[in-house]
């Protein structure tokens, strides 16, 4: 990779308990996320992303979800061998998520400014400890030289009332919210959507995370929001020197901002390539088909051509590729082994025995 690894995920396995067996949502899955990255993971309902980013942030409901093997390494830490009290924190300090409903997620009892202000707090303490601990030496050796942080100027104490009020105003227009001011003192039912998905992204950066994982985030927006909302996220990640994985089933979403897209399906990482490759060049049966099932908004566009069969019923153990029941490119090989992931050209990987064992 061209920037240092910042996240990396190897042999993930991720099953979930039902009355009818387990089911493998994710499957043997590794990837790697570099600093002040835009990586995007795209697929079907159901193939396995929001569980990913769960599993990484530690909000993973066991029973009935369990990780069966595999490392989730951030920095120099193994967050799978860390009990609940150190995995927290990592969580919203260092790793943020921003959930796919914004609604649901800020609560609707509590205003606007003070569901910031609570996620402000929270770094300082974890600031104060880490000085109290060691001072300056000790943060740079956490967080390295070039901590991805927000501007220096939501750097609070945490007595000053005032202080943290101009802090909360800088974060919501650090999300290009015109009239913060107005936005502090209301609930997020009084909200658009667009407004709170801003509101979950301010409360999220506040954090200062190196790692902010998007499930999602704009599904429920409409089409010019969505843009906007993304567009944002995009500037958002080299103003505080962040990294991102979002997590999306639009391809074209994808496009517009990743720097790298992973392609899952049924919890197998089936490619993974920068933006410029997989569009170029998909390579993966299954990238293809998704990409024929995308309107170009050009007249001379023929039919699209929709993936033929449906997903296995993961609570079966398959064999060999389970795409293949799927594919019209299908070997017999397909059917009796698990493709490995294969670099076919420098940063491009694929699953799939038509490039060879």
């Amino acid at each position: 990779m061209s920037s240092p690894s910042l996240l990396t995920v190897s042999d993930l396995t991720i099953s979930y308990q039902t009355r009818r067996g387990a089911v493998l949502a994710v499957e043997n899955v590794s990837l790697e996320i570099g600093e002040n990255q835009f990586v995007a993971v795209v697929g079907e309902s159901g193939c396995g992303k929001s569980t990913l980013a769960l599993a990484i942030i530690g909000l993973l409901a066991a029973p009935p979800a369990k990780i069966d093997s595999g490392k989730i390494q951030y920095k120099s830490a193994d967050l799978l061998a860390l009990d609940e009290s150190d995995r927290r924190k990592y969580r919203g300090t260092e790793i943020a998520m921003i959930f796919q409903e914004p609604l649901t997620s800020l609560n609707p009892v509590y205003k606007v400014g003070d569901q910031i202000a609570e996620a402000i707090m929270v770094r300082e303490q974890k600031d104060r400890r880490m000085e109290s601990a060691g001072g300056t030496a000790v943060m740079q050796k956490v967080y390295g030289p070039k901590s991805p942080a927000l501007p220096s100027r939501l750097r609070i104490p945490g007595s000053a009332t005032k202080a943290r009020t101009s802090a909360i105003l800088e974060a919501l227009r650090l999300v290009r919210i015109a009239d913060p001011e107005q936005v502090i003192d209301r609930y997020p039912f009084e909200l658009s959507g667009g407004m709170r998905q801003r509101v979950m992204i301010a409360m999220a950066l506040s954090e200062k995370p190196a790692l902010l994982l998007a499930d999602e985030p704009t599904t429920a927006l409409d089409v010019t929001t969505q843009a906007q909302v993304l567009k944002l996220m995009k500037t958002l990640m080299s103003e505080v020197k962040t990294s991102i994985l979002l997590i999306t089933h639009d391809l074209a979403v994808a496009s517009q901002v990743a720097d790298r897209i992973i392609v899952m399906y049924a919890g197998d990482l089936v490619e993974d390539a920068d933006v410029y490759s997989l569009f170029s060049d998909p390579q993966h049966p299954y990238t293809r088909g998704l990409l024929s099932c995308v309107p170009s908004g050009s007249k001379k566009d023929k039919e699209l051509k929709p993936i033929p069969g449906f997903v296995l019923e993961q609570s079966k153990r398959i064999v060999g590729c389970k795409f293949a029941s799927r594919c019209s490119q299908a070997m017999d090989i397909c059917r009796q082994k698990r493709p490995p992931l294969v670099e076919t050209k420098p940063g491009h990987r694929v699953a799939c025995f038509l490039y060879g064992e």
